[in-house]
């Protein structure tokens, strides 16, 4: 394992801004969960049980249209200029469709609610924030799309500043629709999903008239003919499909865990949210580092530069890890303080706290999977890391979550430690995947491994 001094500011360029971007998409959320907190613990709960199924919905559009950096990162590498465009056209057509099918069916959240056993109140409290999370998805995809094809670009800072400027706008919106000023109704939880999602559609149309306006429309395929839609879905769908079915069944076991929660009453399903939600927040390192590495690693292969993507790979996982065990420090020193930012129940806090804590040692592993991931997509490796996911969050983090978490008695704590040891699982298989890919991408440039 080395580090290349050379990728060293690269890789932070690029994954500065996104990681403050992903950082700014998550702070959305938090402030939803922290103004639902003062609105009370029951809005609190609603909208923790609520968004673990709208994050999980959210994944899996993700996933689908996630190959639109990778492509753009390849094609720029091997100057196909116009094909970037190209693939975020129908990266948009894809984002659009999938938006809607999935926005109706965050309708029916509340009968999924009762159908997996969630108390009657839970139920429909959730369902409701659901449904209006559902009116945002397709801008959210929109948005993503459009961010994925500038960082592909190696252009990251435009998404990074609409998503800092749009939590001004939700601050606001959930000023109004949670506590019902200006005349708004009062709404708790189901107004910060509805403040959210006017907040998504607003930022996709900055953004989209960003990338009108800033990059050059002819080079990049942005306006035109698009001759060859069918060849670009098939190759969108060729690695999306893997993409989506990995963060769709990793962030449905993320659900079982909520919903392991849930059973466990209110109190343990707001101190859940909590944990999970700081937990979210210091994800955005990783997210960042593995945006940056898949960028990198696919730029220099499509160039015919295995050593050079070999070393950006490492070099997003070492700074991954230092950034990490930073913000690892801040969870030991003040967990407490924390976990007060969202609620000032004591019984909530009984519980939190000790999550908060647990949480310092599962951040780190946590990102550092997400960097291994972004390392095997710049290799396009998608099948694999698919189903290293499913190992390590459904055969390994369900049963032990419920032996830690229920059987044992040990609650959201016992969860949060069984995320942990699905992580350091995916960590081992993918970096041991990682060496593999390296030997062999040299050995097909007729180069010597050393």
């Amino acid at each position: 394992m080395v580090i290349s001094k050379h990728e060293l500011w690269p890789i932070i360029r690029l994954a500065a801004p996104v990681l403050l971007a992903r950082a700014g998409a998550i702070l959305i959320i938090t402030v939803d969960v922290a103004m639902c907190g003062y609105a009370g613990t029951k809005e609190i709960a609603f909208y923790g049980l609520a968004n673990g199924l709208h994050v999980s919905l959210i994944l899996i559009g993700i996933g689908s249209v996630l190959p639109v950096a990778i492509l753009t990162a390849s094609y720029e590498g091997t100057g196909n200029f116009a094909n970037c465009g190209a693939i975020w056209r129908v990266g948009l057509v894809h984002a659009l469709a999938i938006g809607i099918l999935l926005g109706i069916l965050m309708l029916f959240g509340e009968y999924f609610f009762r159908l997996v056993g969630q108390s009657e109140e839970l139920s429909v409290g959730a369902g409701r924030v659901l449904a209006m999370h559902g009116l945002g998805l397709a801008g959210l995809l929109c948005f993503i799309t459009t961010s994925l094809l500038l960082e592909g670009l190696q252009r990251p800072i435009p998404a990074m500043v609409v998503t800092l400027g749009s939590n001004l706008l939700n601050l606001y919106l959930n000023w109004m629709f949670i506590f019902g000023n200006h005349g708004a109704p009062a709404m708790g939880a189901e107004g910060a999903a509805l403040a959210t999602s006017i907040v998504r559609w607003a930022g996709f149309l900055i953004l989209l008239g960003y990338v009108f306006y800033a990059v050059d429309r002819i080079r990049y395929g942005i306006v035109g003919k698009l001759r060859q839609f069918r060849e670009f879905s098939k190759n969108l769908r060729q690695l999306g499909y893997p993409t989506a079915l990995g963060h769709g069944m990793e962030s449905a076991s993320f659900l079982v865990m909520t919903l392991f929660a849930g059973y466990m009453g209110v109190l343990e399903t707001a101190a859940w949210t909590i944990g999970m939600n700081l937990i979210t927040i210091a994800f955005m390192i990783g997210l960042g580092y593995s945006m940056a590495a898949t960028v990198r690693v696919a730029n220099f292969l499509g160039q015919g530069s295995p050593q050079k993507a070999a070393l950006s790979g490492w070099t997003a996982m070492i700074l991954g890890a230092i950034s990490l065990s930073l913000i690892a420090t801040l969870f030991f020193a003040a967990p407490e303080f924390l976990s007060r930012l969202y609620s000032q129940d004591p019984e909530v806090l009984t519980i939190a706290v000790p999550m908060v804590i647990a949480a310092a040692f599962i951040l780190v592993l946590d990102g550092l999977q997400a960097v291994s991931v972004g390392v095997l997509r710049g290799y396009q490796d998608m099948w694999f890391i698919t189903r290293t996911l499913i190992t390590a969050f459904w055969v390994v983090m369900i049963p032990f979550a419920w032996l830690f978490g229920i059987h044992m008695g040990t609650g959201p704590t016992g969860l949060m430690w069984s995320v942990g040891v699905a992580c350091s699982v995916a960590i081992f298989i993918m970096v041991y995947r990682f060496r593999r890919l390296i030997v062999k991408s040299l050995q097909a440039h007729g180069i010597a491994p050393t």
